[in-house]
């Protein structure tokens, strides 16, 4: 089994989520696919820990890795049901963001 590519430059925007790797490549997926992260401040998405192939943002409990992005993966359903919890409570997202399913999020 091949090792996956090491990190060494992460991207954070509003609009994506990019990784720099070790073998020059980019790869980047929308932010959206990630709630944890497209509902967090910049300062949140700031703060962050590169480890090898994934990268983790300890506030916000959340790991990425590579083989992830490389994949196209999504955030699973749990941990984007728990970001827009967080959401709702920090009064990022209205209470009624609760009852969506499957509509995108947009702050408040």
């Amino acid at each position: 089994m091949q090792t996956p590519p090491t990190i060494i430059e992460v991207v954070v925007s509003d609009e994506l989520l990019g990784f720099h790797l070790e073998d020059g490549r980019f790869i980047s997926v929308p932010m959206a696919f990630y709630p944890s992260l497209a509902l967090a401040t910049p300062e949140e998405r700031g703060r962050f820990e590169i480890n090898g192939s994934s990268v983790y943002w300890p506030e916000l409990d959340a790991d990425i890795g590579v083989e992830g992005l490389l994949a196209g993966a999504r955030e699973h359903h749990h941990y984007a049901r728990q970001a827009v919890e967080r959401a709702v409570r920090l009064g990022r997202l209205p209470k009624t963001a609760l009852e969506k399913t499957g509509a995108p999020l947009q702050p408040v």
